[in-house]
């Protein structure tokens, strides 16, 4: 990343014409900063899974620095990043929206029972260990039937992470009309 000076809608769109993009470094009591990335760069890793849970050291000028994404803004024709936020990691811990994997939500068995699968969150927002940000947190779901919820308490998290919001925070569900053979197994 290089530093940038000029700040505005016309250097912005200079950038963009070179194939860079303008972002954006804050927070952790540091001063922001204005930078420019490469456009293929951010954006091929704004495509690979668990983006926003990624630790990026970014080198700006030869002085490194570990950062997070924070928000991007895509063109709305082309899906190339337009705008990206960083935040610097200078706190031993962070907070995280970490991506939610559901494994087996097809196989479930109250899915296969007439159960619709309902997803709640789709990231989960975590206090970690910066040197120990999990890419994402993968549930299996194939044993749920229907009437059965996932709460966030009951989520085993890697180490060094705890959940932010409130402990009985429903994270997912299967609701809906189960058979009576659901019914006699209560």
């Amino acid at each position: 990343a290089e530093a940038r000076t000029e700040l505005g809608t016309g250097p912005s769109r200079a950038l963009r014409r070179k194939g860079l993009v303008p972002a954006t470094l804050y927070g952790a009591g540091n001063k922001p900063m204005s930078v420019s990335v490469q456009e293929k760069e951010i954006t091929k890793l704004y495509r690979k899974h668990g983006f926003t849970s990624t630790v990026i050291e970014m080198d700006i000028d030869g002085k490194k620095h570990k950062v997070l994404p924070k928000s991007v803004e895509l063109h709305p024709i082309t899906d190339m990043v337009h705008h990206a936020d960083f935040v610097f990691l200078d706190k031993k811990v962070q907070k995280v929206d970490v991506p939610i994997v559901f494994e087996g939500k097809e196989r479930a068995v109250g899915v296969k029972r007439g159960g619709f699968f309902n997803i709640i969150m789709r990231k989960l927002p975590l206090f970690c260990n910066v040197d120990n940000i999990p890419l994402h947190i993968v549930l299996d779901v194939t044993e749920m039937v229907v009437g059965d919820s996932i709460i966030a308490k009951e989520i085993q998290l890697p180490e060094g992470c705890s959940v932010v919001s409130k402990k009985d925070l429903v994270i997912a569900s299967i609701t809906g009309r189960g058979s009576k053979t659901d019914e006699l197994e209560e």
